[in-house]
């Protein structure tokens, strides 16, 4: 039977989709809720800031060479791009077609189980979304804001109308770049005609609208 998605992860300069896909996916993606009693009213709720979106995949396999649902890239290949990803704390990227998931994640847990007699190994493995974050020194925040009070942020520069894709460009890291907001990928992807990001080539010309 045929894979109804596909889940791909970006790592460390590679690149590998799971040749099985996992029974169980769940993403978690969830919001801060205050409680607040108010006399004559009762409790009454208070939306509050999203929290991390958190994924856990269980129930799959990495297929060994000898297996029929082998595709190329070995149980030990994959294994060793995720621990260098989580022993290096660096962030993966996950995309799961058919969701919205296009983001990077940091590893929470690689949990690999050997069954005798088969040399595919079965995994449990969960992430939580990476956000960037870029600590201001006092000086410079000053720095960035006019008489008028004004915050001059870097998505207020002018932005290119086209750029070239080189080595490891991608649409969040673009979005990010220019209007400050990697969440906004979808904006140049649509831009380029739908562009599938699976399908960025080195030389590529891009409209960055």
């Amino acid at each position: 039977m045929a894979n109804t998605r596909t889940f791909s992860f970006l790592a460390n300069g590679s690149r590998f989709d799971l040749a099985v896909n996992p029974r169980d996916c769940t993403i978690s993606d969830s919001s801060s809720i205050k409680t607040v009693e108010l006399l004559n009213i009762g409790e009454i709720g208070i939306a509050g800031n999203r929290k991390l979106i958190r994924i856990s995949i269980s129930n799959t396999f990495l297929p060994s060479p000898g297996s029929p649902f082998y595709k190329g890239v070995s149980p030990e290949q994959i294994k060793s791009i995720m621990r260098k990803a989580k022993d290096g704390k660096r962030p993966v990227r996950i995309i799961i077609s058919g969701t919205d998931i296009n983001r990077e994640f940091l590893i929470d847990k690689l949990n690999d189980t050997y069954k005798e007699g088969q040399d595919d190994i079965y995994i449990d493995w969960s992430f939580v979304e990476y956000r960037e974050t870029t600590v201001i020194p006092v000086a410079s925040l000053a720095s960035r804001y006019t008489d008028t009070g004004i915050n001059n942020r870097a998505s207020d520069l002018e932005i290119p109308k086209t750029i070239t894709v080189k080595k490891g460009t991608t649409l969040w890291a673009l979005a990010k770049k220019y209007y400050d907001d990697g969440s906004r990928w979808k904006e140049i992807a649509e831009a380029n005609g739908g562009l599938d990001e699976r399908k960025l080539q080195i030389g590529m010309e891009l409209k960055i609208p």
